[in-house]
């Protein structure tokens, strides 16, 4: 009876994953949307939600881990991507633009952090700084972040995710 009982309790573990794993929902761009930090926007990530699936107000795509909002009032235009590292750890990518000047001017990153929020991340994963002349446009499809020079809109480089960092493409 004590080796059946002991069998049970030192199996239930490995019985419990399958079950854990079916009920494990992976969380999707709107999902990481929702965690960004309080000051990320002008209001609330949520509102913004519900003013960006109005008609012609911004998109969300959530197969391809893509929204973007017009914007109104005091909040720039902005896009959000997801992208993933290879230990399937969720990158959040928002760019927003100035309020009465460029689209795409700044970009950040995020990853998941303390308290189910999401925290910034230091930008050594993408080679080119904000405020250095350039826009930037996230991608709707794919993996590959678009820069461009801010003066002109010349394509300066193109820069790939690679599950680490962002790789210029040749």
């Amino acid at each position: 009876m004590r080796f059946l009982l002991f069998l049970l309790i030192g199996l239930s573990p490995f019985y419990s994953l399958p079950l854990d794993a079916a009920e494990a929902k992976r969380l999707t761009v709107v999902d990481y949307y929702l965690q960004l930090p309080d000051k990320t926007f002008e209001g609330p990530a949520k509102d913004w939600l519900s003013f960006l699936r109005q008609p012609k107000c911004g998109t969300v795509d959530i197969p391809n881990g893509y929204m973007s909002c017009t914007g109104d009032g005091a909040q720039p235009n902005f896009e959000v991507a997801l992208f993933r590292y290879k230990d399937d750890k969720p990158l959040l990518a928002v760019c927003q633009g100035e309020l009465e000047g460029k689209n795409s001017k700044y970009l950040t990153f995020y990853e998941p952090g303390f308290g189910g929020r999401l925290h910034e991340v230091k930008r050594s994963i993408f080679p080119i700084a904000n405020e250095t002349g350039f826009l930037f446009e996230l991608p709707h499809k794919g993996r590959t972040v678009i820069v461009r020079t801010e003066k002109g809109g010349k394509l300066h480089a193109k820069y790939a995710w690679n599950g680490e960092k962002f790789m210029e493409e040749k």
